[in-house]
């Protein structure tokens, strides 16, 4: 064999292996591609023992049960408002060395709706994660001059890949919390504008069945939203998805009510980062007036 011929065999080896490593990295590069199933659980904790009979249990059974609420279901993040800060230690406890989070108080309490002495009570988030990092508790809007005082908690965490998890607890007045939604609205959009993933559990004192209410909650959806037939009554300008969505069977396009008849308990995620396969079911815990929003959506990237 001549020395051209070798030469020729040798680069049509030379080329079958470069083109079985370029097809080897293609397949690498999709496999990279990671998806998980974020499930969130989010509360109106109402820690008001002695104060409110439908939420008459104290700080330290609220805990346990929320606790074993939260293992049961597999949650990953835990959004809730109206809580003491004496309930969020001992949750935190019970949740065991894998979970993580932070609390903020909104305002000073003067009775002992928490435990002897126990005065702080607020907002929190915690995740089956490490510790969130960059954590922001954001002062929001406060027209009408209310002393317990409204925040955006968030904190930076990882499930599978960085995550902006949120907490926050709108006015019950509609002058107030209209402001308070166009905020946390602005703040999510710049978020999700450098691709940013994030969740945002709230009590939003809003019924999204009230198809005039609703519209307060437009800087937070993306899209058609609102009522309670499967067409929404309103269009969102913002960047969210409702964990919510319509089935077979329910009554509408909102079907899982929070506070008795209305929906004002909401788990949102950023539209960018999670499928379509997004839903939320609620369920009873004797400890609060509101039901458990259980919020659920794959997170790609």
């Amino acid at each position: 064999m001549n020395a051209r011929r070798r030469r020729s065999r040798h680069l049509t080896a030379l080329l079958a292996l470069l083109a079985l490593a370029a097809g080897s990295l293609a397949v690498g590069s999709a496999a990279d591609a990671a998806t998980v199933r974020t499930k969130v659980f989010e509360l109106n904790a109402c820690d008001q023992f002695g104060r409110d009979p439908a939420c008459d249990s104290t700080a330290a059974q609220r805990a346990d049960v929320v606790a074993s609420s939260v293992l049961t279901a597999g949650s990953d993040v835990v959004t809730l408002q109206e809580v003491c800060r004496y309930t969020y230690d001992r949750l935190l406890q019970r949740l065991g060395t894998a979970w993580h989070g932070t609390f903020f108080p909104t305002v000073t309490i003067g009775d002992d709706r928490c435990a002897p002495g126990a005065r702080s009570w607020g907002v929190a988030l915690l995740v089956r994660a490490a510790a969130p990092t960059n954590v922001t508790a954001t002062l929001l809007p406060n027209p009408l001059g209310e002393s317990e005082r409204r925040y955006l908690l968030c904190g930076d965490v990882v499930l599978g890949t960085a995550v902006r998890v949120c907490s926050s607890h709108f006015s019950v007045q509609s002058a107030a919390s209209a402001e308070q939604v166009t905020a946390v609205g602005s703040r999510l959009a710049t978020h999700a504008s450098g691709g940013g993933a994030a969740i945002l559990g709230v009590d939003a004192n809003i019924d999204v069945r009230a198809c005039a209410a609703a519209a307060a909650l437009r800087p937070l959806y993306s899209s058609t939203f609102g009522g309670t037939s499967t067409t929404g009554c309103q269009t969102g300008t913002g960047v969210m998805v409702e964990a919510d969505q319509a089935r077979t069977g329910g009554d509408g396009t909102y079907d899982a009510p929070t506070c008795g008849t209305r929906k004002c308990d909401y788990v949102f995620f950023t539209r960018n980062r999670w499928a379509a396969d997004h839903r939320g079911v609620t369920t009873s815990l004797w400890v609060s007036d509101h039901r458990v929003l259980r919020g659920q959506a794959t997170l790609s990237w």
